[in-house]
Protein backbone atom coordinates (compact mmCIF):
# COMPACT_ATOMS: atom_id res chain seq x y z
CA UNK A 1 0.00 0.00 0.00
CA UNK A 2 2.71 2.54 0.98
CA UNK A 3 4.77 1.54 -2.58
CA UNK A 4 1.57 2.52 -4.39
CA UNK A 5 0.69 5.52 -2.81
CA UNK A 6 3.99 6.94 -3.57
CA UNK A 7 3.84 6.22 -6.92
CA UNK A 8 0.32 8.44 -6.88
CA UNK A 9 2.34 10.91 -5.19
CA UNK A 10 4.65 10.77 -8.24
CA UNK A 11 2.14 11.03 -10.78
CA UNK A 12 0.74 14.18 -9.29
CA UNK A 13 4.04 15.71 -9.12
CA UNK A 14 4.77 15.44 -12.66
CA UNK A 15 1.48 16.95 -13.68
CA UNK A 16 2.75 20.20 -12.03
CA UNK A 17 4.30 22.55 -14.44
CA UNK A 18 7.29 25.00 -14.54
CA UNK A 19 6.23 28.47 -14.30
CA UNK A 20 8.80 28.62 -17.26
CA UNK A 21 7.23 25.77 -19.25
CA UNK A 22 4.88 26.75 -21.97
CA UNK A 23 3.15 24.79 -24.47
CA UNK A 24 5.90 25.03 -27.17
CA UNK A 25 8.08 26.94 -25.53
CA UNK A 26 10.33 27.27 -22.34
CA UNK A 27 11.73 30.40 -20.69
CA UNK A 28 15.41 30.07 -19.09
CA UNK A 29 17.92 32.07 -18.14
CA UNK A 30 19.97 34.23 -20.37
CA UNK A 31 23.73 32.59 -20.80
CA UNK A 32 27.16 34.25 -21.66
CA UNK A 33 27.34 31.79 -24.70
CA UNK A 34 23.59 32.76 -26.15
CA UNK A 35 24.94 36.20 -26.62
CA UNK A 36 26.38 36.07 -30.28
CA UNK A 37 23.10 34.21 -31.27
CA UNK A 38 20.74 36.85 -29.89
CA UNK A 39 22.85 39.48 -31.29
CA UNK A 40 22.40 37.69 -34.72
CA UNK A 41 18.66 37.17 -34.32
CA UNK A 42 17.74 40.35 -33.02
CA UNK A 43 20.11 42.87 -35.56
CA UNK A 44 17.61 41.49 -38.44
CA UNK A 45 16.48 44.50 -39.54
CA UNK A 46 12.63 43.09 -39.89
CA UNK A 47 12.89 41.99 -36.45
CA UNK A 48 14.49 45.37 -34.92
CA UNK A 49 11.94 47.38 -36.83
CA UNK A 50 9.42 46.65 -34.47
CA UNK A 51 11.98 47.83 -31.57
CA UNK A 52 12.81 51.49 -30.28
CA UNK A 53 16.43 50.95 -31.32
CA UNK A 54 18.52 53.12 -33.90
CA UNK A 55 20.96 50.89 -35.28
CA UNK A 56 22.54 47.72 -34.69
CA UNK A 57 25.10 47.14 -31.77
CA UNK A 58 28.47 44.71 -32.11
CA UNK A 59 28.17 41.83 -29.67
CA UNK A 60 29.86 44.37 -26.94
CA UNK A 61 26.35 45.89 -27.15
CA UNK A 62 24.39 43.15 -26.48
CA UNK A 63 27.25 42.04 -23.52
CA UNK A 64 26.68 45.38 -21.94
CA UNK A 65 22.58 44.97 -21.92
CA UNK A 66 23.31 41.68 -20.99
CA UNK A 67 25.21 42.69 -18.22
CA UNK A 68 22.56 45.29 -16.90
CA UNK A 69 19.57 42.96 -16.94
CA UNK A 70 21.52 41.00 -14.39
CA UNK A 71 22.58 44.12 -12.17
CA UNK A 72 19.01 45.55 -12.22
CA UNK A 73 16.35 43.92 -9.21
CA UNK A 74 13.45 45.42 -11.57
CA UNK A 75 14.19 43.19 -14.47
CA UNK A 76 13.75 39.82 -15.47
CA UNK A 77 14.78 38.66 -18.98
CA UNK A 78 14.53 35.42 -20.51
CA UNK A 79 15.67 33.22 -23.65
CA UNK A 80 12.91 31.62 -25.12
CA UNK A 81 14.05 28.42 -26.30
CA UNK A 82 11.64 26.39 -28.83
CA UNK A 83 10.81 22.37 -27.83
CA UNK A 84 14.21 21.13 -29.19
CA UNK A 85 16.37 23.74 -26.92
CA UNK A 86 17.34 25.95 -30.02
CA UNK A 87 16.57 29.84 -28.75
CA UNK A 88 14.27 31.83 -30.83
CA UNK A 89 13.96 34.77 -29.25
CA UNK A 90 14.46 36.72 -25.28
CA UNK A 91 11.72 38.21 -23.63
CA UNK A 92 11.23 40.28 -20.20
CA UNK A 93 9.62 41.98 -17.30
CA UNK A 94 11.16 45.42 -16.80
CA UNK A 95 10.68 48.27 -14.30
CA UNK A 96 8.78 45.60 -12.27
CA UNK A 97 7.14 48.05 -9.34
CA UNK A 98 6.39 46.20 -5.94
CA UNK A 99 3.99 48.77 -4.63
CA UNK A 100 1.89 48.79 -7.18
CA UNK A 101 2.58 45.11 -8.94
CA UNK A 102 2.90 45.63 -12.34
CA UNK A 103 5.59 45.35 -14.93
CA UNK A 104 6.18 46.28 -18.56
CA UNK A 105 6.60 42.99 -21.26
CA UNK A 106 9.28 43.49 -23.80
CA UNK A 107 10.09 40.62 -26.50
CA UNK A 108 11.26 39.78 -29.81
CA UNK A 109 11.40 36.60 -31.76
CA UNK A 110 14.09 36.10 -34.22
CA UNK A 111 12.44 36.11 -38.11
CA UNK A 112 13.26 32.09 -38.91
CA UNK A 113 10.81 31.47 -36.47
CA UNK A 114 7.66 33.95 -36.87
CA UNK A 115 4.28 32.20 -37.38
CA UNK A 116 5.24 29.36 -35.39
CA UNK A 117 3.19 30.05 -32.31
CA UNK A 118 6.62 30.93 -30.33
CA UNK A 119 5.01 34.55 -29.40
CA UNK A 120 2.18 33.85 -28.41
CA UNK A 121 3.27 31.00 -25.99
CA UNK A 122 6.23 33.01 -24.64
CA UNK A 123 3.88 35.92 -23.98
CA UNK A 124 1.33 33.98 -22.45
CA UNK A 125 3.99 32.13 -20.55
CA UNK A 126 5.84 34.94 -19.37
CA UNK A 127 3.05 36.95 -17.91
CA UNK A 128 1.60 33.68 -16.13
CA UNK A 129 5.15 33.66 -14.19
CA UNK A 130 4.50 37.75 -13.77
CA UNK A 131 1.30 36.93 -11.67
CA UNK A 132 1.98 33.69 -10.14
CA UNK A 133 5.19 34.26 -9.13
CA UNK A 134 5.72 37.88 -8.97
CA UNK A 135 2.41 38.47 -7.98
CA UNK A 136 2.20 40.93 -10.37
CA UNK A 137 -1.52 42.39 -10.93
CA UNK A 138 -0.55 44.21 -14.33
CA UNK A 139 1.28 43.90 -17.15
CA UNK A 140 1.91 46.94 -19.72
CA UNK A 141 3.59 46.88 -23.37
CA UNK A 142 4.06 49.12 -25.68
CA UNK A 143 3.78 48.18 -29.85
CA UNK A 144 3.69 49.70 -32.81
CA UNK A 145 1.27 50.30 -34.82
CA UNK A 146 3.43 48.80 -37.88
CA UNK A 147 3.33 45.57 -36.01
CA UNK A 148 -0.18 43.22 -36.74
CA UNK A 149 2.02 40.31 -35.91
CA UNK A 150 2.78 41.19 -32.24
CA UNK A 151 -0.75 43.21 -31.66
CA UNK A 152 -2.44 39.95 -32.85
CA UNK A 153 -0.21 37.65 -30.09
CA UNK A 154 -0.71 39.89 -27.05
CA UNK A 155 -5.02 40.11 -28.12
CA UNK A 156 -4.91 36.40 -27.78
CA UNK A 157 -3.17 36.43 -24.32
CA UNK A 158 -5.94 38.69 -23.31
CA UNK A 159 -4.02 42.22 -23.88
CA UNK A 160 -6.63 45.14 -24.46
CA UNK A 161 -5.55 48.47 -26.66
CA UNK A 162 -4.98 51.11 -23.72
CA UNK A 163 -4.00 53.90 -25.55
CA UNK A 164 -1.82 55.55 -28.24
CA UNK A 165 1.19 58.13 -28.44
CA UNK A 166 0.50 59.51 -31.66
CA UNK A 167 4.08 59.55 -34.31
CA UNK A 168 5.53 58.41 -31.13
CA UNK A 169 8.61 56.52 -33.28
CA UNK A 170 10.40 57.07 -36.61
CA UNK A 171 10.16 53.75 -38.51
CA UNK A 172 10.89 52.90 -41.90
CA UNK A 173 11.28 56.71 -43.06
CA UNK A 174 8.05 57.59 -41.10
CA UNK A 175 6.66 58.60 -37.88
CA UNK A 176 4.24 55.58 -36.40
CA UNK A 177 1.83 55.44 -33.27
CA UNK A 178 2.88 53.18 -30.43
CA UNK A 179 -0.08 51.67 -28.70
CA UNK A 180 -0.32 51.16 -25.33
CA UNK A 181 -1.46 47.22 -24.21
CA UNK A 182 -2.66 46.12 -20.69
CA UNK A 183 -3.23 42.70 -19.38
CA UNK A 184 -4.41 42.50 -15.58
CA UNK A 185 -4.04 39.27 -13.78
CA UNK A 186 -7.78 38.33 -13.93
CA UNK A 187 -7.93 38.67 -18.36
CA UNK A 188 -4.44 36.31 -19.23
CA UNK A 189 -6.40 33.82 -21.64
CA UNK A 190 -4.59 30.30 -20.59
CA UNK A 191 -4.85 27.35 -23.24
Amino acid sequence: MLSDMAGHEHEDFRRVRSPFQGERIRLRPIEQDDLLRINELFWDPEVSQHLSLAWPEPLAGTRAWWEGTQRNPDTMAFAIEAGGGELVGVCSLEDADGRNRGAVLGIWIGRPFWDQGFGTDAVRTLCRFGFVEMNLQRVTLWVYETNPRGRRAYQKVGFKEEGRRRRANFVGGRHVDAIAMGLLAEDLVEL
